[in-house]
């Protein structure tokens, strides 16, 4: 009688090796998140950190997606820092310039961010679903 497969069975193995300088500036990528948390909820709650409460939004988005790319970047996992960059590039000309042509230059950025993003984690779900099938 051959033993059924189970998730007990399998053994997990990372393909990259982990060194402690790589997981410490892993663990400092979590600051802008925080520091991005903390703006929208300094928003939220009216607290003035900035002149114009609408740049506690704006800036604490940009911390957010820094904290995503340099995370990304840091696993060599371009496609997606790519993505979150160019987001992130969209939401620096929001914040330098408020005329119509940078916001039409800002959604370029966007939607050219979300199609790396897309393309991602569409094979993302491809792999996970050709590993299911083959269980």
């Amino acid at each position: 009688m051959t033993k059924k497969p189970t998730s007990k069975n399998k053994q997990v193995t990372s393909k990259r090796k982990s060194t402690p300088g790589g997981n410490i500036l892993l663990t400092l990528t979590l600051v802008p998140l925080v520091i991005g948390i903390l703006l929208i909820g300094a928003w939220v709650l009216d607290i003035a950190i900035f002149d114009e409460p609408q740049l506690h939004i704006t800036v604490g988005i940009l911390f957010i997606l820094f904290g995503f790319v340099a995370s990304n970047a840091l696993q060599k996992r371009w496609k997606l820092a790519a993505g979150w960059g160019l987001l992130m590039c969209a939401d620096l000309v929001i914040l330098a310039w408020l005329a119509v042509w940078a916001q039409v230059v800002a959604i370029g950025f966007g939607l050219v961010g979300l199609v790396f993003l897309s393309i991602e984690f569409y094979s993302h779900y491809r792999r996970g679903r050709a590993e299911n099938a083959k269980q």
